[in-house]
Parts: structure tokens; C-alpha cells; sequence
């Protein structure tokens, strides 16, 4: 008997949607792109629940006829290309004709298009056709998706919340209004009017709507290229940043797609102009034949393959660089800037005085700018409160601080042999052990703010960080609704006064949006990572004697000394015995 039978074609269509139909901004995607090929100008989303009771898509395209309309159910019918040599010159959003079947199959899916006098109403409930029957309605498409996921309940509990599910919607909604300023986009969730276009074709517009009118005023339009790629667009001036890459935004031929390539390329043009781990907002179209990209790589189609990828690079790069020179014409790290971090490295090395008993009664120590010049230049450290009090460990081992080299490697000894120390690596273990007892003792010293901070998002950005501010409260950030799409924030813990509030919690927002599923002890352990970093003592850095042992004794009072934040290691040691044998001297 045949161990390999046929599919049954709701079978197919049911795994076919587990490829396109993820959830339902999934469906939202496949629609509206379905419209925007329909030549619409306006294009309502109706959602209710977050898309899991009722998504409704409403265009004013081109319609279709009734045949059309029955036809469209079918797997692999489309009207957007004929035959295998249409794929490498693919000029529409859809093409493969699985986008209705999948849904109609995991869905309750109603189906009203005219193209001309009469509509027609064709209504499927979970892969079964249902009715066919004529209806009045003007020209164009109206979609009801309703039920979802709800005969595979293996996909319907993997559904995220209300909130998490919409806000998925809403982001992909502002891309395409992105990619599409002359279409006329609304949207709304449980019968409320959330975001909405006018498509007048402006994308400066449309930059405002998402991002606020202060930021679109810090974007600077963009347009150049060569005969094979056209770059044209908005990206922000060096006073405008984010805290990761998601604001970069790459649409090819009027689709969205994320091409890490071309996004990583526009970060690195930054690089030289913004401080660390701050990113710009960048709204990219790129116009290019067909034939040089190929769109079909993904199940999804959200990422694409550029056949002259290294070209593209040069022209971004060349570019971006002239558009920034033209307005900045020194980058950042050449202006002199307020002392952030750098200047608390080394203050943090001595804030412990129980931790360096034989150091309290030294003079100040200084720092040596570099051991090789003849006169060495001196920076007194301050003295400031401990940010925590603890009581002193014993050390696991006394280690003598004999060197540095570079400015980066700590040299020490002791009766077991040598040790080469990552002075980088062992403050970060330090600063992360400390930072762990101040979190765990969970008594924070909130201070008051004389002028309260103000951070903007987007729409969908603030949903999931509404939903998620428990988790923010719970390190110290108390964030406040404070007008549309902008939280406040009245007061701050004692130890992020320190350090660049605005950024830290920037950073911390980005965390949880790029990761719904975070929960708090992941989000504190990434908080204490981020602050020990912050706090801890640039490589090539020079050190005195007396900081150089501070740092050693710190360390060896670790509860893992061997190790830093992230699982490297701080140290290598090398025996007496390992010595004489690379020298030689033994076999």
C-alpha cells in the first residue's frame, strides 16, 4: 500500500497559511497590498479585538468581476504574473495567489467586489464555500475576515494580547503608508479612529503623523543615485536619534521589505556622527528594475536579494555621507561635548572605601594619560557617596598589580603566578554584581525632577509600552500618559542621575518593543548589564598603580570574579609551571 497519498486541498490551504498567516497583522498585509495593487486611493481598516473577533478591509480599486471574484479563492490563481519569467520582473506587492485561499481557510471570509454595475458577495467559512450571490455596492472591495485561527487552535494560543495584536497592525499599516504617501490610509480598532492619511503624496506628511511634527522638523529630505538605483527619502538630522535600528526604514519599489544590508549600510554612514548605541530614523525608497531584485525569497516577502548588492552600498553610502557633510560638516565626536560617562570611570573605582581599606589614607590618585611620555599629565579623581553600601567580602585571592598594556590589560602576580586582566571586562563584573544587590534589595531612592522628561513614540509603540509600564516601574522608570502617543516622567532614581537618563530609558523601551515576550527579571538583568557597562573604565585607558589594584581587589571580592556581565572571560592566568614551559625550561 502507498505510504504517500495527496493532500486534501484544505489541508494545503491550511499549511500554506501557516507560512503567510503568522497573525493577523499577517492578514492585514496580504489585504491591503491586495488593494494597493487594485490601484486603490483609499484604503479603511476596520479591526475589533486586535483582529482576532473582526478585521475588514475596504479599497476603492478596480474591483472585480464575479468570475474573478470565485476564482481568487483558488490556490495559485492571480492575475499579477503569467508565467515563470514575469517572477524576475515582478512590479506588484502580491503575486503567488495563496493569500485568499489561506485565509478564507483558517477564517470566517466575506468577499464584496464590483468592478462595474453589480457587486458580487462570495462568503467562505473555514476553507468551505458557503454563498455566491450579486450585491449593490460601489465600484471597488470590501474583505471581512472575522473568527480567525479559530478551527486550529493550535495557532489561536499563540495569539498575544489585544494590545500586542493591534499594535502589530498599526506598525504595518504606517509602513505602507510610508511606502504609499498618495494613498489615503485610516484605520480604526473597536470602532475608534486611530491613525489616518490624506494622501496627498507627501511622505514629509506622513512622517509627521508617526513620528510628531518636532521630529519630522529635525528629517532632511534625500534624493540621489546612479542609472541603476534611485534613492530618494527622508532621514534625520544627527539632534534626531533612536535607541535601536527599527526606525530605519527600507521600501523597494514602493514595498516595505527589512533588508539588514541596506539598513546596516545607513547605520554605519551614522556611526561616525552619533554616540554609541543611538541610531537614525531613516525613511528610504529605492527605485530599481525589477530584474536586479528579486522579491521571492521569502514566505512572507519581506526581505528581497539585490543582484549588484555591493553597488547599492556605494551609491547609499556616498550619498548619505554628502547629505550629512552638507549639514553637519563636523561630525559629533569632533565637537566638545558635556563629560558623560567617561568622566565617572574612573570616580566609580574608589566609591567603595571598605572595598580598598589600604587606600583611604592615600593622597588622590591620578590618572596616567600615557606611561610612554616623559611628563604624565594628572586628573585628580573626586570622591562621591556610594551609590550602594555593602558589607566587604573577603577577597578569594590577594592579586599584586605589577602593569598595563595598551591601556587595556591589567598585568598582576602573585605566589600561584600571573594574571592578565581585562580591566573593561572586570569592571563591568563589578559594577553587575553591585548593580545586582541595589536591584534585589529593592529599595530604590526615587529623587524628584526639576523639569519632568518628555519621550515621544509612535501610536503602536506606546500601546505596548502602556501595557507593559509594570515592567518599567519595576526598575525605577514610572512612566506617565501625558498626551497622545508621549509619556512623562516626574521623577528618577538616585543612580540614573548619573548616567544619561533620557538615553537609558530610551534604551529600556526599545528593549521591551523589540521583545513583547520579555519578562522582568530578563528586563532587570538587562538593565544591570547596560549600567555596568556604562560605569565601567574605557579600554585604552591608562591607570595609575593604585587604581590598577583597586580594580584587581574589587574583582576578587566577586562572587564570580572569572567572568564578566555577559559569560566572558575577565582574566587568564597563567601558573609558574605554565611559564617555565612556554620559556623552555621544563619539558
Amino acid at each position: 500500500m502507498a505510504k504517500i497519498r495527496q493532500l486534501s486541498e484544505d489541508t494545503a490551504n491550511k499549511i500554506a497559511a501557516g507560512e503567510v498567516v503568522e497573525r493577523p497583522a499577517s492578514v492585514i498585509k496580504e489585504l491591503v497590498e491586495n488593494s494597493i495593487d487594485a490601484c486603490a486611493h483609499k484604503i479603511d481598516v476596520e479591526v475589533v479585538e486586535g483582529g482576532a473577533t473582526l478585521m475588514r478591509i475596504i479599497d476603492d480599486g478596480v474591483g472585480m468581476s464575479e468570475e474573478d471574484a470565485q476564482m481568487c479563492f483558488s490556490r495559485h490563481a492571480t492575475s499579477k504574473i503569467v508565467d515563470d519569467h514575469d517572477l524576475f520582473n515582478i512590479t506588484t506587492l502580491g503575486f503567488r495567489g495563496e493569500a485568499i485561499p489561506s485565509i478564507a481557510s483558517i477564517s470566517k471570509f466575506t468577499l464584496e467586489t464590483c468592478e462595474k454595475d453589480v457587486g458580487t458577495r462570495v462568503s467562505y467559512e473555514f476553507g468551505k464555500k458557503k454563498s455566491v450571490e450579486r450585491c449593490a455596492m460601489n465600484k471597488g472591495t470590501c474583505i471581512t475576515v472575522e473568527r480567525i485561527f479559530q478551527n486550529v487552535p493550535a495557532r489561536l494560543k499563540y495569539l498575544k494580547s489585544v494590545n500586542a495584536e493591534f499594535a502589530a497592525i498599526y506598525t504595518y499599516i504606517e509602513r505602507l503608508s510610508l511606502a504609499h504617501p498618495e494613498i489615503a490610509f485610516t484605520l480604526t480598532h473597536n470602532n475608534k479612529l486611530i491613525y489616518s492619511t490624506n494622501g496627498s503624496g507627501s511622505l514629509l506628511e506622513v512622517i509627521a503623523e508617526i513620528y510628531g511634527v518636532s521630529t519630522a522638523k529635525n528629517m532632511m529630505e534625500v534624493d540621489f543615485g546612479n542609472e541603476e538605483f534611485h534613492i530618494s527619502g527622508y532621514i534625520s538630522k544627527i539632534e534626531e536619534s533612536r535607541a535601536s535600528k527599527n526606525h530605519i526604514i527600507t521600501l523597494v519599489n514602493d514595498r516595505y521589505v527589512r533588508n539588514m544590508k541596506t539598513i546596516n549600510t545607513i547605520n554605519d554612514v551614522y556611526r561616525n556622527y552619533l554616540p554609541e548605541k543611538r541610531f537614525p530614523i531613516a525613511i528610504v525608497h529605492i527605485d530599481v528594475d525589477p530584474y536586479l531584485v528579486d522579491v521571492n525569497v521569502h514566505p512572507a516577502k519581506l526581505e528581497v536579494r539585490f543582484s549588484k548588492e555591493m553597488a547599492l552600498k556605494e551609491v547609499i553610502t556616498e550619498g548619505i555621507e554628502q547629505a550629512l557633510k552638507t549639514v553637519h560638516e563636523t561630525p559629533v565626536q569632533e565637537v566638545e561635548e558635556k563629560p558623560t560617562f567617561k568622566v565617572q570611570h574612573e570616580q566609580m573605582l574608589f566609591k567603595l572605601e571598605e572595598d580598598v581599606p589600604s587606600l583611604i589614607k592615600m593622597p588622590t590618585p591620578t590618572y596616567h594619560v600615557e606611561e610612554k611620555h616623559e611628563e604624565e599629565k594628572e586628573v585628580p579623581i573626586k570622591e562621591e557617596k556610594p551609590i550602594v553600601k555593602k558589607e566587604v567580602k573577603p577577597l578569594k585571592e590577594k592579586i599584586y598589580a605589577k602593569g598595563q598594556v595598551r591601556g587595556t590589560y591589567l598585568i598582576g602576580e602573585n605566589e600561584k603566578g600571573m594574571y592578565l586582566i581585562d580591566q573593561k571586562a572586570a569592571q563591568e563584573r563589578i559594577n553587575y554584581e553591585k548593580y545586582q544587590e541595589h536591584f534585589a534589595s529593592s529599595s530604590l531612592d526615587i529623587q524628584p525632577l526639576t523639569v519632568p522628561l518628555i519621550f515621544e513614540f509612535t501610536e503602536s509603540e506606546f500601546m505596548i509600552l502602556e501595557e507593559n509600564k509594570d515592567k518599567l516601574e519595576m526598575i525605577g522608570i514610572n512612566l506617565e500618559s501625558f498626551s497622545r502617543n508621549t509619556f512623562t516622567l516626574r521623577s528618577l532614581p538616585s543612580w540614573m542621575t548619573q548616567i544619561d537618563e533620557k538615553h537609558f530609558i530610551e534604551d529600556m523601551c526599545e528593549k521591551i518593543l523589540n521583545d513583547e515576550d520579555l519578562n522582568l527579571l530578563e528586563l532587570r538583568d538587562y538593565a544591570i548589564i547596560a549600567l555596568a557597562s556604562k560605569f565601567s573604565v574605557d579600554r585604552n585607558t591608562y591607570l595609575s598603580t593604585a587604581e590598577m589594584q583597586a580594580i584587581m581587589d574589587q574583582l576578587m571580592r566577586c562572587d564570580n570574579p572569572y567572568v564578566d556581565a555577559s559569560g566572558k572571560p575577565t582574566l587568564i592566568f597563567y601558573s609558574d609551571h605554565e611559564l617555565l614551559k612556554m620559556f623552555k625550561r621544563i619539558r
